[in-house]
């Protein structure tokens, strides 16, 4: 379906992971990624071994150290300041309840944020730390923006590589580098961006990046990363700790005594990790490597530009950026029978997101061709076009079959 005959070799492979092409225009990948069965066969292939009785937890940790460095070579780390999480809020919760707050200390984050970029940190006032949130102008979260919620005071900086619900992403090279000098910790919640966009956590100088694996990374649920650089892994004391490769228990001494890895991410996981996902993500992982991000970042970045210029050609209200580097993968749309629209697009066979705000978000990948981001554009067309048919689809019914 929609299939692009120039397009280059190296998307044609990537598509072809994705079955779901051949069926449905899927735009939604800022909310899930669809499995590719490349995947969902490296976890099945996981439990059969269980069903076997093969339960090698030393084949499971050696997995979960080449995962470690799969994911240290594509953020630009070392795989020493990887800790695996079950998704990007516990990694942020790990730094939150970890840091070293002291009386008037405060931090800053903005008002676009997605509630796993903000619940962590407000949770933080009934400890006495002050959570400033930063007033955005045209929901364009820019370096000005945040730094006027800075002072001396300020130890920490939370955002967002890229925003849920506009699109817009911000300048995280520019933030790090105004931060170093104050030695303001930059934490970046990078969901919606890695795997998708170029970032270099060393170069740049972020201090923490969370992630989940599901969007677009292309991995599975319950697992996701922590990178926390050296500087701040340093101050972190975890709420909570568990014996792991780089925390254990020393019998020998008198009373036993705690002994942690200086410098290891890893003593901030506990217990088992999520073996089977980290099995997956392995797999997906290498379908990242084997397209490249320099090829799937402009690729993305061009279908989003197209269908963007064409939905406002049409008359919708875009919430995504037009400003220089601001652009991302995501176009976010307004308009007042958005309800009508995504049960019009849905039965078009074209997935996209009705999202809290009220706005539809479509959120491409490197699966998606041009010629979708131009079908998607016809459908929106005859929905701006045809009242009838916005009246029809406002009512509260599933059965209408929609004319194509």
């Amino acid at each position: 379906m929609h299939t692009s005959t120039d397009a280059p070799p190296w998307q044609q492979a990537f598509r072809r992971h994705f079955p779901i092409t051949a069926e449905k225009i899927y735009a939604c990948q800022a909310y899930c990624s669809p499995m590719a069965p490349r995947v969902s066969q490296a976890m099945q292939h996981f439990f059969n071994h269980l069903s076997l009785a093969r339960a090698d937890k030393p084949e499971w940790l050696a997995a979960a150290e080449g995962v470690r460095t799969q994911v240290a070579r594509l953020i630009g780390g070392r795989s020493r300041d990887i800790a695996f999480t079950k998704n990007t809020t516990e990694g942020l919760n790990i730094v939150a309840q970890g840091f070293p707050w002291q009386p008037g200390d405060n931090l800053v984050i903005d008002d676009q944020e997605h509630p796993v970029n903000a619940v962590p940190w407000l949770h933080l006032r009934a400890r006495g730390v002050e959570v400033r949130v930063a007033r955005t102008e045209e929901r364009r979260v820019t370096l000005d923006a945040l730094w006027s919620r800075v002072d001396a005071r300020t130890r920490l900086i939370a955002v967002s590589y890229v925003q849920y619900s506009t699109g817009v992403r911000a300048d995280i090279e520019a933030l790090a580098r105004r931060c170093r000098e104050p030695g303001i910790h930059l934490v970046v919640d990078g969901i919606q961006a890695v795997g998708l966009l170029p970032i270099d956590v060393e170069d740049w100088g972020i201090s923490a990046l969370s992630c989940g694996a599901y969007k677009a990374l292309h991995g599975p649920l319950g697992l996701g990363f922590l990178y926390v650089a050296p500087a701040l892994l340093a101050q972190l004391r975890p709420a909570h700790s568990g014996p792991s490769f780089a925390t254990r228990i020393d019998k020998r001494e008198q009373g036993w005594q705690l002994k942690s890895a200086s410098g290891d991410a890893r003593v901030l996981e506990g217990g088992n990790i999520n073996y089977p996902g980290v099995y997956g993500l392995a797999q997906a992982l290498l379908m990242i490597e084997e397209a490249r991000v320099e090829n799937l970042a402009p690729w993305t970045l061009a279908l989003a530009a197209r269908l963007d210029a064409g939905l406002r050609a049409q008359g919708f209200e875009i919430l995504s950026s037009v400003h220089p580097g601001e652009a991302s993968s995501i176009v976010c749309i307004r308009h007042p029978q958005a309800f009508a629209l995504r049960k019009y697009l849905y039965s078009q066979g074209v997935v996209c997101n009705l999202l809290d705000t009220g706005s539809i978000r479509f959120s491409m990948g490197g699966y998606n061709t041009p010629a979708e981001m131009d079908a998607i554009l016809k459908i929106t067309e005859r929905f701006m076009a045809d009242a009838p048919l916005r009246r029809q689809l406002m009512l509260p019914t599933a059965a209408t079959a929609y004319a194509r």
